[in-house]
């Protein structure tokens, strides 16, 4: 599995292009677990096969030689047909691509997301709630957590979760916009010009604090601080943007950790602070 060689041979035979997830299915797993790159390749089961991609909990990675391998990995493997199957068995589970949803997983996720939103704590007199989106999120970050360890079921095509991603978090900021629209001009009416400066303040003073603290006190690279902002806003597009400027798929490493704070955090937050508030 040499991660520098051409994938010449995807031209040749395309049969032979393979993904596979390292899952921990397969007996000699608990010693690939966080190999690197080179070696892997040094392997029986790497002769003859190319490393394509490396992706983590959605997102193409970096790699090196130096570059170790995780559970719940999806590496992309070209070479010929039988040598990308014998070496799909030796790092875990063959992910092969479907137009099938698993709508038992999807639908459990949700139900068990709305359940989980029912539910009310009183703190201090302060009645405190996920709602069922909320409840969703929690959900479906541990069913994607499912997902990425034990990859026999849930299987979601990639066309329907770029309808989910895309089209669905257009359409629900656009509800946003149009639920917000009036309330926002009669504010913006009363508070003037003050409120766009304290909405821009707020928007772009805890990223500029978190970019320069990253930068000169936790001595980070600076796209993995912008990576890692991105995902504290819970804002793909920026990552992208990140990524594109960068031309680099680096700022991913920071990316998703910080995601899934911010989801949980915004969820769970938004009563109390409109209580605090109130």
């Amino acid at each position: 599995m040499d991660a520098s060689s051409p994938p010449l041979v995807r031209l040749v035979n395309p049969v032979g292009v393979c993904e596979a997830r390292h899952t921990g299915l397969a007996p000699r797993l608990d010693t690939l677990d966080g190999k690197s790159i080179a070696e892997l390749a040094v392997m029986d089961f790497a002769r003859g096969v190319f490393l394509k991609k490396l992706t983590r909990t959605g997102q193409t990675m970096p790699f090196l030689s130096e570059t170790r391998v995780e559970r719940g990995d999806l590496v992309t493997l070209i070479g010929s047909e039988k040598d990308v199957e014998r070496a799909a068995r030796s790092l875990g589970y063959p992910d092969r691509k479907t137009v099938m949803t698993d709508m038992i997983f999807v639908g459990a996720g949700i139900f068990l997301g709305g359940m989980l939103g029912l539910l009310t704590i009183v703190v201090g007199g302060l009645p405190l709630t996920l709602t069922a989106s909320g409840g969703a999120l929690i959900m479906g970050l541990v069913f994607g957590w499912l997902r990425a360890v034990r990859p026999t079921f849930g299987r979601i095509p990639e066309s329907a979760m770029w309808v989910f991603d895309t089209v669905g978090l257009t359409v629900f900021m656009a509800c946003v916009g149009l639920a917000a629209g009036p309330s926002f001009f009669s504010g913006l009416q009363k508070s003037g010009l003050s409120l766009v400066l304290v909405g821009l303040i707020i928007a772009v003073l805890p990223h500029a604090v978190a970019i320069l603290f990253g930068r000169y006190v936790l001595k980070m690279n600076p796209v993995i601080v912008l990576g890692a902002c991105s995902g504290a806003g819970t804002i793909t597009a920026a990552l992208r943007a990140i990524q594109e400027e960068a031309q680099s798929e680096l700022p991913a490493l920071g990316y998703t950790v910080p995601y899934a704070i911010g989801n949980i955090l915004l969820t769970a937050w938004g009563p109390v602070l409109v209580a605090m508030m109130s």
